[in-house]
């Protein structure tokens, strides 16, 4: 990647709007123009910390929750040290990766070890169990700079990740809800992740690009101008 002399703040999200539509990634990023967006729902926000509280009390006690004691995670274990953990959960100091004009940065909900060897771990919500197709498409790329950036700071990555999921199931006594917990492993590329970043600088430094036919906010957008 040639020398530049600005560098270029991305995070796992942007780069999956890039992905998704290099048009509405280029008018966010260069024009502040952002997708409309609804009323945000809090819930999953409320799940995420409980998620975390829940799973850090195994951390102290160096075990993994008994919902995890399965084969998929033999030979792994939750990662030890909780404050370097709290700073990479804070959007103000997450994990970063930087490189000439590039910084990506994002915040790491949690973290497993196996060996020498680190897996990053994201805990998500859904109204219905899913299937590894679906949270591929969705969170690949996620994954993928999650791996790149410990690489980034010297953290040998495993080649794979996990999502958990947390799906409702049934409503007992007194509002009671029993989830549906769904571990799904989903491997890693932090080259996957870097050259998706350059290939999204690379349109930054250019200009707009044309609108994605499956792009419903720029379908919208013709629409309205026509």
């Amino acid at each position: 990647m040639k020398t530049m002399s600005k560098t270029i703040t991305l995070s796992p999200s942007a780069l999956s709007l890039f992905k998704d539509c290099s048009r509405c990634f280029w008018l966010e990023k260069v024009k502040g123009i952002k997708r409309p967006r609804g009323i945000f729902p809090s819930l999953p926000g409320g799940m995420d910390r409980v998620i975390k509280n829940y799973f850090d009390t195994f951390r102290v006690k160096g075990i993994l929750p008994p919902e995890l004691q399965i084969d998929a995670f033999k030979g792994i274990s939750l990662y030890e040290n909780q404050a370097q953990l709290e700073r990479w959960r804070n959007w103000r100091t997450g994990l970063q990766y930087q490189e000439d004009g590039l910084s990506l940065s994002g915040m790491l909900d949690d973290l497993l070890v196996k060996g020498d060897a680190y897996i990053p771990f994201d805990y998500k919500t859904k109204g219905s169990p899913t299937n590894e197709e679906d949270a591929t498409k969705y969170y690949q790329t996620q994954l993928d700079c999650y791996a790149l950036m410990l690489e980034g700071n010297g953290l040998k990555t495993a080649g794979y990740g996990f999502l958990l999921y947390y799906s409702p199931k049934t409503v007992g006594e007194n509002g009671q809800v029993d989830f549906e917990v769904q571990p799904i492993k989903i491997g890693t590329d932090p080259e996957r992740a870097k050259d998706l970043a350059r290939r999204a600088i690379g349109i930054l430094n250019g200009p707009a690009p044309r609108a994605s036919g499956d792009c419903e906010y720029c379908g919208w957008l013709e629409k309205f101008r026509k």
